[in-house]
């Protein structure tokens, strides 16, 4: 991982619910897909709004599935990482709106 990878999940961990498992994510989402610092910034506020979201509406145990799911599923083919976790993540949308 880039030192200014480091730097930006840092950021997320002191001033945001990041936790070690969306770095984790967005870790191997960057190293398989080649992303820019602003990407790896992107994909960590993206599970930061999404956590904050399913906080809000008491779904952070759908949120932990999703993560879970993501962690055991994803893959890299070439340069395209992906999950196999439409269930989960059906499962936090519907619970989120």
């Amino acid at each position: 991982m880039k030192a200014s990878h480091t730097i930006l999940a840092l950021a997320c961990f002191f001033t945001a619910a990041c936790s070690p498992q969306e770095d984790d994510l967005c870790d191997y989402k960057c190293d398989c897909e080649g992303c820019s610092d602003r990407e790896y910034g992107d994909c960590l506020n993206r599970y930061d709004d999404r956590y904050a979201d399913a906080d809000r509406r008491d779904c952070v145990d759908r949120y932990d599935d999703l993560l879970a799911c993501e962690d055991d599923t994803w893959s890299c083919d070439g340069d395209k990482w992906s999950t196999s976790c439409k269930y989960e993540r059906e499962a936090l949308d519907r619970c989120i709106d």
